[in-house]
């Protein structure tokens, strides 16, 4: 659990706009990376079940707070910090960051960026039945959920495709539902979540304009 130098390799013309908007996904799925590191601290492990157990999932309101509320419950000294950034091309952004949380953001993306087209069109098949499933209108924080089997079983297919899709390993889908505490209707919302600050990454990707690497930096 120590800060490793790491590089984002950046390459093309980049506005001020889409650097903000790439870092702040960036940081995000940062937060949720981190959430599914083994062995926490008990404290911190308690922390992030309750930021996952607090919020309804029923508007945008839930979706910003929760990855931002994740990303603060890190420890200062092992959030992502810039010690050098080179403009150019080929160019760079140089982290200080936790390498294993690093390492899993470079294979959601990578994972996601190696089907792009089919990705988003998993995703939007995927949003339109939520729709038609109404889970929009299901409040999370209710201790009893009254999900009915056929919701039940489209979340779970549905967070199965994810899953797969960000080719997260076993360890980290035990992870995940461990803090939503089963709730499957939970778990769809959050990995949904995921993808739209996944996509934007892994598009950037594609053109050549980004490489999230999760290597360390060589110093060069």
């Amino acid at each position: 659990m120590h800060p490793t130098k790491t590089k984002l390799r950046l390459d093309g013309r980049w506005s001020l706009e889409e650097l903000s908007e790439a870092t702040k996904d960036y940081t995000q799925l940062y937060g949720f990376a981190y959430s599914l590191l083994p062995d926490l601290p008990s404290a911190r492990r308690e922390e992030i079940d309750h930021i996952y157990g607090k919020f309804p999932w029923r508007g945008g309101y839930s979706t910003v707070n929760f990855f931002n509320q994740l990303f603060h419950k890190i420890p200062p000294k092992l959030r992502p910090e810039v010690q050098r950034i080179q403009y150019a091309s080929p160019g760079f952004i140089e982290l200080t960051e936790l390498l294993l949380v690093a390492v899993t953001v470079a294979a959601i993306v990578k994972a996601v960026c190696s089907a792009i087209n089919s990705a988003h069109d998993t995703y939007r098949k995927i949003q339109k039945g939520s729709v038609e499933q109404e889970l929009s209108k299901i409040n999370l924080t209710k201790e009893q959920l009254d999900l009915s089997q056929r919701q039940l079983t489209f979340c779970e297919g549905a967070s199965k495709s994810l899953v797969a899709m960000f080719a997260l390993t076993e360890a980290q889908e035990q992870l995940l539902d461990q803090n939503v505490q089963g709730n499957q209707a939970m778990k769809l919302k959050i990995l949904l979540s995921v993808f739209r600050r996944v996509e934007p990454l892994a598009k950037r990707q594609t053109e050549g304009k980004l490489r999230v690497t999760g290597e360390e930096s060589d110093g060069i």
